[in-house]
């Protein structure tokens, strides 16, 4: 396992990083902590976890692992994080973290899930950047970084915020996102902070749907495992890159797959580049020509969202709306819609010449489905909690009648 420098901290991170959010059993904490030592055997030094992953039991795993990891005396670093929005609120959620991971300092503590740009400035209002400088003094944390969904050029002004604080940042880039992503990495490379990359295999988009993705695997590639890891790896911001491993098997078969990359040279990454644009044309690029809405629709993320519909085949209406919800912090689909004049200015700068408020439209059908079927199953389980309160009534009362009978 390679190592690289994050930074300007001098730490030495292994090029490949365990992000600790996809277990696939987390009430089996010694099990899934097997996963996180296998990974440690094998060269990975940078464990990511945080509050509420894997149904709250990620830093659990990750701190009974980290008791084991300690005997051997080999370094690693432990990274987890806080998206709380006032400066009272920091301290017990680290000394809370802190307990759950058996660890005394945390290496790199995020601020985290930027996903508008509004929201850094209000949590800097608030004393949160203040409770991370107070506790970096007092040795709880070792260096501050900051988590992001953020793209194209708004990266770059957020981390100045930070007035020199941000030591790293956690950013989701890959080689489907790579327009949208790839200035927030290079912002941060530019003011010496280490680059770590979530969502390195598309947020399983490309493992999970490989058929629509088969012509970007290179000369020798196994599977788009190696594909997505070199694209990743050969992009010099890149420090570290996320993994998420559900189990050992996992995590060999990833390890596997990065011990056979080479680096690519940057000619021939730049012409993977144009493959990758080459054989989307169906699907948005994310490179954000349409940015400029007269109704500030933050439309590049619709359309991302719209790639998630296009890899289900339209099916699994769920998909775009989880990603719109989860990710893109956009609850009410149709409501952000509505404001759209459909002036169709977004479908004239468009390079991919997509159908841009078709597709507005089929995401709106998505989220009805999807309401429909919540309600549904909301109606499904309030009468199966009726007839089930209605059968133990009925059965007290023939209880009470054989009581009765026998008196």
């Amino acid at each position: 396992m390679r190592q690289r420098v994050f930074g300007r901290t001098g730490e030495q991170t292994s090029e490949i990083g365990m992000g600790c959010m996809r277990f696939e059993a987390p009430e089996k904490i010694d099990e899934m902590a097997k996963a996180v030592y296998r990974a440690f055997e094998r060269g990975v030094n940078y464990f990511d976890t945080a509050p509420y992953y894997c149904n709250d039991k990620s830093e659990d795993i990750l701190g009974r692992a980290v008791k084991e990891m300690k005997k051997t005396g080999r370094k690693f670093y432990v990274a987890t994080k806080t998206g709380v929005g006032k400066g009272s609120e920091v301290r017990p959620q680290l000394e809370r973290s802190l307990k759950r991971l058996n660890v005394d300092c945390i290496d790199f503590y995020h601020v985290w899930c930027l996903v508008h740009s509004h929201q850094l400035p209000e949590r800097k209002a608030n004393g949160v950047l203040d409770e991370f400088r107070k506790a970096k003094e007092e040795g709880l944390i070792r260096h501050v970084c900051v988590s992001t969904h953020l793209g194209h050029d708004a990266v770059g002004p957020m981390l100045d915020l930070g007035d020199g604080l941000f030591e790293g940042i956690l950013i989701g880039l890959n080689m489907l996102n790579f327009n949208m992503r790839l200035p927030g990495a290079k912002a941060a490379a530019q003011r010496g902070m280490g680059v770590v990359t979530m969502n390195t295999l598309g947020g399983g988009l490309l493992t999970d749907h490989a058929a629509h993705y088969q012509q970007l695997m290179q000369k020798g590639d196994r599977c788009l495992v190696d594909t997505a890891l070199r694209f990743n790896l050969s992009l010099p911001e890149v420090t570290t890159a996320l993994v998420g491993f559900r189990n050992v098997a996992d995590v060999d078969s990833a390890l596997d797959a990065y011990e056979r990359v080479k680096i690519l040279s940057p000619r021939r990454l730049e012409d993977l580049k144009k493959n990758v644009i080459a054989a989307s044309q169906e699907f948005c690029t994310q490179c954000n020509y349409c940015r400029d809405c007269p109704v500030e629709i933050p439309i590049v993320r619709f359309m991302e969202a719209y790639n998630h519909r296009i890899v289900t085949d339209g099916k699994k209406p769920e998909a775009p709306i989880f990603q719109l919800r989860y990710h893109w912090g956009i609850p009410e689909i149709e409501a952000a819609l509505s404001a759209c004049t459909e002036c169709r200015h977004c479908e004239e700068v468009c390079t991919q010449h997509l159908p841009i408020l078709e597709r507005f439209e089929a995401l709106k059908k998505d989220e009805r489905k999807v309401k429909a079927a919540a309600e549904k199953k909301k109606q499904e389980k309030e009468k199966e909690k009726q007839e089930k309160k209605e059968k133990q009534e009925k059965k007290a009362k023939e209880k009470r009648k054989r009581k009765k009978q026998e008196a």
